[in-house]
């Protein structure tokens, strides 16, 4: 059977390929059953600290990986014949950035933690984001060599397993740390899958020391990484924020509202998954076909925000008590706001695959930065006085400063190819 990822590539948005990675996307209602469960079962309180343990923890993982994911799709989908020299060193990589990374970020914890009970969940959750950067690392090899079919697989399995382990933890009466031990358990049976699943597509798994592919990985990587690190502190640093400011019960309802926000981002993170190794072939060979696949898909996830948002807003109160039950509804004036900056997310998704596909890393850091500031800014003057509605305002007037930032970067290979050359 010939290769698929060694075929010419299209220059529309390949079907099969988006059809895997929808899959992939929707597969994140099984992790809102799982915050559902837990803000159901337990209360907002402990919902509220579960999330806080959660947002260090994403913090912590954009650190270790440090754009090494991205990196690895990019380059594998260049020259797929340099796939299991990135996966193994990838490996190798990446346990001496996690180590790093637990004894940082476990630190922090402890700083910030208001009692011990909370500095443990926090401490179990950030194995959990070693867990997550390692599969990473396995999503990045099969999206780079286009096997959207073995990468959902990985996707929903690891997802299933964590809310079966999460679900069982609530019924046997667990609270806060067995809840994130249950996490830790799950994900720790996913990556073994993974590893499995991956060995015929990398020739085996081990751990390689190419030091100067290292420093090659970390060179290419580190404006990338930069820019995710940014990216998480901006997305979630308003969830950090309530629970030092505000209570842990204001935490938990607007993760409730935020969550939902979050899993409707889900629908443009599909075609920026798909775009992206497509787009990076297209840059080296075709930038006509680059320039029009861009502007398709900003077209395409600009509607599809219309329509989402206009869903949302006007059913926000019935789909907030579904989810999470009936003291959810205060949090109604959160999603809303929220949901009033979700046509400037899915154009955003959109955006960094393009800025990655023609080396704008740069730029994707930058905006984002920029973002952050501002988006940091609002929330201390808005979170004290608005509580969760405030930090749901800041978000949005984030996502349109970013949006505006990266329209006017990126104006160039938007215009066309002639403008690009």
């Amino acid at each position: 059977m010939a290769d698929r990822a060694q075929e010419s590539p299209a220059s529309g948005i390949p079907g099969r390929n988006t059809a895997f990675a929808a899959v992939s996307a929707g597969s994140a209602v099984l992790l809102l059953i799982v915050q559902a469960i837990i803000s159901q079962t337990l209360g907002e309180d402990v919902f509220g600290r579960f999330n806080w343990a959660l947002t260090l923890a994403l913090f912590g993982e954009a650190v270790m990986d440090l754009g090494v994911h991205q990196v690895t799709i990019r380059s594998i989908a260049r020259d797929q014949s340099q796939t299991a020299r990135i996966f193994h060193n990838s490996l190798a990589l990446k346990a001496v950035t996690g180590a790093a990374m637990f004894v940082v970020m476990g630190g922090i914890a402890f700083a910030l933690a208001r009692d011990a009970a909370l500095w443990h969940a926090c401490l179990v959750m950030l194995g959990v984001a070693i867990l997550r950067s390692y599969l990473l690392t396995i999503r990045g090899v099969l999206q780079g060599l286009e096997r959207f079919g073995a990468d959902c697989l990985v996707v929903v399995g690891d997802r299933v397993l964590v809310l079966a382990g999460v679900g069982l933890a609530v019924l046997a009466g667990s609270g806060l740390f067995g809840v994130a031990a249950a996490f830790l358990l799950a994900r720790l049976v996913a990556l073994a899958a993974a590893l499995v699943l991956a060995r015929g597509q990398t020739g085996g798994v081990r751990l390689s020391f190419d030091l100067a592919l290292w420093r090659e990985l970390q060179r290419e990587a580190l404006p990338i990484g930069m820019f995710l690190v940014v990216l998480n502190f901006y997305s979630y640093i308003d969830t950090l924020m309530l629970g030092v400011i505000s209570t842990f019960a204001d935490t938990g309802l607007y993760s409730n509202a935020y969550r939902l926000y979050e899993g409707l981002s889900y629908a443009p993170a599909v075609l920026s998954a798909v775009l992206t190794p497509r787009l990076s072939r297209l840059w080296s060979t075709d930038r006509a076909a680059h320039w029009r696949l861009s502007r398709l898909g900003i077209a395409g996830a600009a509607g599809l925000a219309i329509v989402v948002a206009t869903a949302v807003w006007v059913f926000a109160r019935p789909l907030l008590v579904m989810v999470f039950g009936p003291p959810a509804a205060e949090a109604v004036l959160a999603l809303r706001l929220l949901v009033a900056g979700l046509g400037f997310v899915f154009v955003i998704w959109v955006l960094h695959a393009v800025a990655l596909s023609v080396f704008r890393e740069r730029l994707l850091f930058t905006t984002t930065v920029i973002g952050a500031v501002v988006n940091t800014g609002l929330n201390v003057f808005l979170i004290p006085r608005y509580g969760r509605n405030g930090a749901a305002l800041a978000t949005a007037l984030g996502e349109l400063v970013t949006l505006v930032l990266l329209l006017w970067g990126l104006r160039r290979p938007l215009r066309g190819a002639s403008e690009t050359a």
